[in-house]
């Protein structure tokens, strides 16, 4: 909704970042070197350490990578699984992130028509937990840190 785009907007001016698209929960921001495409879980926490988040990152070589911060620290040498409409993508993690190791354009393929999004992973004490992301803006986040990332490449 307008409200939840407006929220992620007064957010990103809170913390310096200006948002150069933003859709719903999702958004999209330009750094020096690379574009970003983020979004919170629907859950939200009071601990901004705590509050899991997406972020697409595009680099101007065409790199592609996902992190997630998850709302617990994972456990040591485990592995987060990402999953888009129960296909799992897995994530290797290291403390409250994690990381992608490939197939981040599958990823975004996916995405463009999925309806569930999440992540599951284990804390350190070996519980289970799933962070529950909205998908709506997704498309207009991902195809403006993409196109920005493009632009700094002088493509």
């Amino acid at each position: 909704m307008v409200a939840d785009a407006a929220g992620m907007i007064l957010a990103a001016l809170a913390l310096q970042l200006t948002p150069i698209a933003a859709e719903r929960r999702w958004a999209a921001f330009e750094f020096d070197a690379h574009c970003e495409a983020r979004v919170r879980a629907w859950r939200t926490r009071e601990d901004p350490a705590e509050q899991p988040r997406l972020t697409f990152s595009f680099r101007e070589d065409g790199g592609i990578e996902l992190h997630a911060n998850l709302r617990r620290i994972g456990r040591d040498g485990s592995t987060a699984m990402l999953h888009i409409d129960g296909r799992p993508f897995a994530l290797s993690t290291v403390g409250r992130n994690a990381w992608s190791g490939g197939g981040e354009a599958s990823m975004i393929a996916a995405l463009r028509v999925a309806s569930r999004l999440n992540v599951v992973a284990t804390d350190r004490a070996g519980r289970r937990f799933v962070d529950y992301y909205p998908l709506d803006g997704i498309q207009t986040a991902i195809d403006a840190a993409a196109a920005c990332a493009a632009k700094k490449a002088g493509n």
